[in-house]
C-alpha cells in the first residue's frame, strides 16, 4: 500500500511541477510587449517629428491624426530594407484638397533596435509631389 502511494505521490508532484513550470512561462510571455507594441510606442515617442514632417510639406494649419494600430513593417519594394508604416490622415486644412486622403508614412529605422529616424517620407499624393518638387527645386 506504501508504494502505491509513493508512486500517487510522485506523479502528483510531477503533475504540479509540469503546470507550475508552464504557468510561469506564459505569465512571462504575457508581460513581454509584442513586437507591434514596441512599434507603436517607438512611433508614439517620435509623434512630434512626425507632425512636423507632415505639416512642413501640407498645409501647416490643420489637425493630424496618425491611425497607431495601422503601424507595420513593410517589405514591399524589391531589394530594400523593411521600413515602418503608419496611416495617417489630415482634417481641418486651410487647403482641403489635403483633407482626408488616406496617407501613408514611411519611416526609415532600425526595425530591430527602434532607436533613431533615419527618414521620413509620406507616400501618397498630394504631399508627395510637394517633397519632390521641393527636393527637386
Amino acid at each position: 500500500m506504501n508504494k502505491k502511494r509513493a508512486v500517487k505521490l510522485i506523479i502528483l508532484t510531477g503533475i504540479i511541477l509540469i503546470f507550475g513550470t508552464i504557468s510561469v512561462l506564459g505569465v512571462k510571455k504575457k508581460a513581454e510587449p509584442s513586437i507591434k507594441e514596441k512599434q507603436i510606442a517607438f512611433l508614439k515617442e517620435h509623434e512630434d517629428e512626425m507632425t512636423e514632417y507632415i505639416k512642413k510639406y501640407s498645409s501647416k494649419k490643420e489637425t493630424v491624426t496618425i491611425h497607431w494600430d495601422t503601424a507595420k513593417v513593410d517589405e514591399s519594394v524589391a531589394f530594400s530594407k523593411p521600413m515602418l508604416t503608419v496611416e495617417f490622415d489630415i482634417s481641418n486644412s486651410s487647403e482641403p484638397k489635403y483633407d482626408n486622403q488616406g496617407y501613408i508614412l514611411r519611416i526609415d529605422t532600425d526595425i530591430e533596435k527602434l532607436s533613431d529616424i533615419n527618414e521620413l517620407l509620406i507616400l501618397n499624393d498630394p504631399i508627395y509631389s510637394n517633397i519632390q518638387g521641393k527636393k527637386n527645386g
